[in-house]
């Protein structure tokens, strides 16, 4: 039906809308236009055709090195508007603020979205939902985001427009439109995350982007040294709850997350003013190349939470009239704190300094940095004294092996050390007997200290077969332990984390085998490193990798960890047949 002023009523379940449609007219290349929409309303845009044939805006210097491949649109465009006098333009949107829930019960699903409207011939001088889809395209925003590229000439017209509110929600919609002839103003990468998860604690958690170029300390040492001296660090991170419905609707929008009211890495962060999130450049991990690292304090215990990398413009500036200025963001990682205290995040050590993850803590004991550095420093010197002895410096024809020296050794053996030594944390809650073999319960006869109890003698005198492939017969003492009376599920891999730290019973991912056998691989033979046969103590001192899952614990994991080019499993018919009792002297009671 038509209102007296001759504008479109209907009845939307009892609801009457008001659909208008107003104009407005884009003020400037690579600048946000910012507007509230009511919902069932259209906002038609012009974009002058002064904009199309102005100077294109500089996009600065950027970062030290591209992440991915990059277009030379400014010559390309330039190009093809000398040739067909016509101009590509860069549409961009982001949702910034939406109507809010009203009402009964929870919220269980986000507003419903905006859809942006772009001409594709200078004859649609309004675009829209009643528009000639024949002289438009219509791209609905996903996750508060959506981009468009057109030809143009001449002035040119788009629009954005407001559906319906269902039941439960009511205000408007705010969002920032942008027009630019170099590049989008707003960018959103809908398939990766460039994120992952480190590890996480009770009350914390720890994220590092993938390696931000390939140069290293022997390649390209000025890039290295550039992209390490970032200050501050170029990206920032945004977090919150995954049940909060203040991000529902908003995922793929800088400017959404900027208005959610949610943790934040900025600025501040890094100059001390606060310490929610700490950002810093980092080369931990395999391959030591750059990489930003995120430690996110002051979460809350058991909650699942999402993280957001995010570029805040274009990495050398942003805001109005900047290139790429309206910020990017890339798809979400969800992460969940422990239930319980007794593991606590460690890293930045002194001599580990590969080791970041949660270890068994104890909120009682505050040094365990210490603690654990001046012991593997300790058995690392030991160590060294016997390599010491070895002729390392010596022809290549009278070497210990053709492929190994002294160096591949030492670097075996730190990995190895620190891997064995400070064993990685997951909370005892994760734990359901029979022991599923992907993760070895430790501890289980100590008391909790947070409430002073131990586990239930119906689980501590529970049957626990810990190596099925075991040379012992069924009946046999092997097949008749509990986990009180095993040694590998009532201690932990050394005496400092029972009689110093304490932290209770805990879960410890296992060291990878193959950390084991490179080891053996990398040192000489007179030195008597070995493995554990299966059965005679492997599957409770080290786990296998396995593909896409963190099944075991090594030097720079991830979750999930990178694929890896060759399988650790195709040394181990080597490496495990030697001696058990080279293993029992030297291996630091891994059982």
């Amino acid at each position: 039906m038509l209102a007296d002023d001759g504008v479109d009523l209907y009845d939307d379940t009892e609801r009457i809308i008001r659909r208008a449609t107003t104009s407005n007219s884009i003020g400037a290349n690579d600048s946000p236009s910012n507007l509230n929409i009511e919902p069932g309303n259209t906002t038609v845009w012009a974009y002058p055709s002064s904009l199309l044939s102005s100077a294109p805006t500089q996009t600065g210097p950027g970062l030290p090195s591209f992440l991915g491949s990059k277009r030379d649109v400014g010559l390309r465009h330039s190009e093809l508007r000398k040739r067909q006098d016509t101009r590509t333009i860069f549409v961009s949107i982001n949702t910034c603020t939406q109507p809010s829930w009203n009402g009964t019960g929870t919220q269980t699903a986000a507003p419903p979205q905006l859809t942006l409207y772009v001409a594709t011939d200078a004859s649609n001088t309004s675009p829209g939902p009643n528009g000639n889809n024949t002289t438009q395209i219509a791209v609905p925003l996903l996750g508060g985001f959506a981009n468009a590229t057109v030809n143009a000439s001449g002035e040119w017209y788009m629009s954005v427009s407001a559906p319906a509110l269902p039941e439960g929600f009511e205000g408007v919609w705010n969002y920032d439109l942008a027009v630019s002839i170099v590049d989008y103003y707003h960018s959103a990468n809908l398939t990766s995350s460039s994120l992952a998860l480190i590890d996480t604690d009770y009350l914390s958690a720890l994220l590092v982007t993938p390696n931000l170029t390939t140069a290293n300390t022997t390649t390209n040492t000025d890039l290295y040294n550039e992209w390490l001296s970032l200050s501050p660090p170029p990206f920032t991170l945004f977090a919150a709850d995954v049940n909060d419905p203040k991000i529902m609707g908003i995922q793929n929008s800088y400017c959404g997350w900027s208005n959610a009211n949610v943790i934040v890495a900025s600025q501040a962060d890094v100059e001390g003013n606060t310490t929610h999130v700490q950002m810093s450049m980092i080369t931990r991990g395999i391959g030591g190349n750059p990489k930003e690292q995120f430690y996110l304090t002051e979460l809350d215990p058991s909650t699942t939470y999402v993280g957001v990398l995010a570029l805040d413009g274009n990495s050398t500036d942003h805001g109005d009239g900047v290139v790429g200025g309206g910020g990017k963001v890339w798809q979400p990682v969800p992460f969940t704190t422990h239930s319980t205290n007794n593991c606590a995040l460690l890293f930045n050590l002194t001599f580990c300094d590969q080791v970041a993850y949660a270890v068994p803590s104890n909120p009682n004991y505050t040094n365990a940095s210490g603690l654990f550095d001046n012991y593997t420093q300790a058995y690392y010197q030991q160590f060294n004294y016997s390599l010491q002895q070895i002729p390392c410096n010596t022809t290549s024809d009278a070497q210990y092996s053709l492929v190994k020296n002294c160096t591949d050794c030492a670097t075996a053996y730190k990995e190895w050390l620190c891997a064995v030594s400070i064993p990685r944390c997951e909370d005892f809650s994760l734990f359901t007997p029979p022991a599923s073999g992907l993760r070895q319960p430790r501890n289980m006869g100590q008391k909790f200290f947070e409430n002073g109890t131990f586990l239930p003698d119906s689980v501590l005198n529970s049957l626990y077969t810990p190596m099925s492939k075991a040379p012992t017969v069924q009946g046999s003492n092997a097949y008749e332990q509990t986990y009180l009376s095993s040694f590998a599920t009532n201690t932990s891999r050394n005496a400092i984390i029972d009689n110093i730290i304490m932290p209770g019973p805990y879960n410890e991912v296992l060291p990878c085998e193959d950390l084991c056998y490179s080891l053996v691989q990398s040192c000489p033979a007179s030195l008597g490193f070995a493995c554990p046969y299966p059965g005679r103590g492997l599957e409770v001192g080290y786990a296998p990798r396995v593909d896409n899952v963190l099944n075991c614990n090594y030097p720079g994991a991830v979750y999930p960890p990178p694929p890896r080019s060759a399988s650790p499993d195709m040394l181990a018919p080597v490496f495990r047949a030697v001696t058990l009792a080279a293993l029992v002297a030297l291996l630091l009671g891994v059982v």
